[in-house]
C-alpha cells in the first residue's frame, strides 16, 4: 500500500474544526489568557483531533525569547573527531533544553558563510564554529551584531574571541619526544596541510622537539597534504618502501594514522618501524602492536565549548576565554619499538653533539 503524504494541519484548519475564529486559535495556542474556558476546550479538542503542532520557534520569535536552538558549524561530519565533539555539545545542550543544528563546510569558506547566514536567519541563540581556514567575514559580522560565538579547534588571527582547542603544538612535541626517548633520530612527520591552523601547530611542535634534540630534519621526511585514508595508505607505503626508510613516523592526524597503519602492515614493517599518532582512532588498541597516541578529547572539547556558549547566551560579558585542553600520551606499543641496531647511531650522535654545543653556548 502506498502512503500518500498529507498536508500538515494549520491553525486555519483548527479554527474550522472548532468553529471559532483564527484569532481565537492564535490566542489559545499562545496562551494569552483572554479566551473563555469553553473555547479553550473546543480549540484543544480540535488540536488533538487534527494532530496540529504549534510552531514553537515562531512563538519564541514573537515574544523575543530564546529559540531553543544553537548552531554547530564543523568541517566534516564523517570524521569521528567532529562527531564526538557534537556528542559533547549535545550533552550540555540537553541540560538547557536546547536543540543543536549542525552543518558541514567541507573546508570551504563559502559554505561556512552560507551556514552562518542560514543558522542566524533561523534565529539560533548562538554558534559553535570550527572555522574553515582564516576567513572570518560572516562570523565577524555576526559577532559585531551581538551573536554569541565560540570558536573551536582553530584560532582566528583577526578576532579576540572565546576559543576552545587542543594543545596541538605541545601534543606534537610530546609525541616526537617520545620517539626520541626510545632511540629514534630518523623520524618522518606525516601530517595534514600545514596551512590549517591545527596542522601547522603540530608540524611546529615536531620541528621544535627535533631542533631541541639538535637534529636536522631532511625535507623529504616532512610529508603533508589533504588526502583520504586510502590515499595516505599509498603515500606512506611509497615512503616506507623506498631505500633507507625512517625508523619512526609521527602521524599527525587520525585519517593519516589509519592509512599509515594499513601501510605498515601491508609492508610487514609494523614490528620494525615505530609509530605515534595524534588523535586516537577506533580499534587503535586492537591492532598488533596497538597504536601509541596523543589523543585529543573531542567530547570534552565539545562540552567546554557548549558550556562557554551558554554562559554567553545567559548574559556573561567577561573577557574572551582561551581554553587549551591538554592530553597525556597513551602508551600502547607501537611508539615503543626501538630502532634497529646501527640505524640511530650517527644522527643521534650528531644530535647529542649539537645539543651539547647549544647548552654550552647558553
Amino acid at each position: 500500500m502506498r502512503n500518500t503524504p498529507t498536508r500538515r494541519p494549520t491553525m486555519r484548519d483548527v479554527a474550522d474544526r472548532a468553529g471559532v475564529s483564527f484569532k481565537t486559535v492564535s490566542r489559545v495556542v499562545n496562551e494569552e489568557g483572554s479566551v473563555s474556558p469553553d473555547l479553550v476546550e473546543r480549540v484543544g479538542a480540535a488540536i488533538r483531533d487534527l494532530g496540529y503542532r504549534p510552531d514553537g520557534r515562531a512563538r519564541h520569535l514573537r515574544q523575543g525569547a530564546s529559540t531553543g536552538a544553537i548552531g554547530f558549524i564543523l568541517v566534516d561530519v564523517a570524521n569521528p573527531f567532529f562527531s564526538s565533539i557534537l556528542r559533547g555539545i549535545e550533552e550540555v545542550a540537553r541540560g538547557h533544553d536546547t536543540l543543536v543544528l549542525a552543518g558541514s563546510t567541507d573546508g570551504l569558506t563559502d559554505r561556512q558563510d552560507q551556514l552562518v547566514d542560514a543558522f542566524v536567519s533561523r534565529r539560533v541563540d548562538g554558534l559553535i564554529v570550527v572555522p574553515s581556514g582564516s576567513s572570518v567575514g560572516a562570523l565577524k559580522t555576526e559577532l559585531e551584531r551581538g551573536t554569541p560565538i565560540v570558536f573551536l579547534d582553530l584560532e582566528p588571527e583577526e578576532l579576540v574571541v572565546d576559543l576552545v582547542r587542543s594543545d596541538h603544538l605541545g601534543g606534537a612535541r610530546m609525541a616526537t619526544q617520545h620517539l626520541l626517548d626510545h632511540g629514534h633520530s630518523d623520524i618522518a612527520f606525516i601530517g595534514d596541510d600545514p596551512t590549517i591552523f591545527s596542522a601547522g601547530c603540530r608540524l611546529d611542535g615536531f620541528l621544535a622537539a627535533m631542533d631541541a634534540a639538535g637534529i636536522d630534519v631532511p625535507p623529504h621526511r616532512i610529508i603533508t597534504g589533504r588526502h583520504s585514508s586510502d590515499t595516505w595508505r599509498t603515500i606512506v607505503a611509497d615512503h616506507l618502501g623506498a631505500p633507507n626508510p625512517p625508523t619512526a613516523i609521527f602521524t599527525a592526524q587520525n585519517f593519516i594514522t589509519v592509512g599509515a597503519t594499513h601501510a605498515l602492515h601491508d609492508l610487514g614493517l609494523h614490528q620494525r618501524i615505530a609509530q605515534v599518532g595524534f588523535d586516537d582512532i577506533e580499534l587503535a588498541d586492537i591492532v598488533e602492536p596497538a597504536i601509541t597516541v596523543v589523543p585529543q578529547q573531542p567530547r570534552e572539547l565539545g562540552r567546554r565549548a557548549a558550556e562557554q556558549l551558554f554562559r554567553r547566551i545567559g548574559g556573561e560579558r567577561d573577557e574572551p576565554i582561551r581554553d587549551i585542553v591538554e592530553s597525556p600520551i597513551i602508551v600502547r606499543g607501537s611508539g615503543e619499538i626501538r630502532p634497529p641496531s646501527g640505524r640511530s647511531g650517527s644522527n643521534a650522535a650528531t644530535g647529542r653533539t649539537r645539543a651539547a654545543r647549544a647548552r654550552s653556548r647558553g
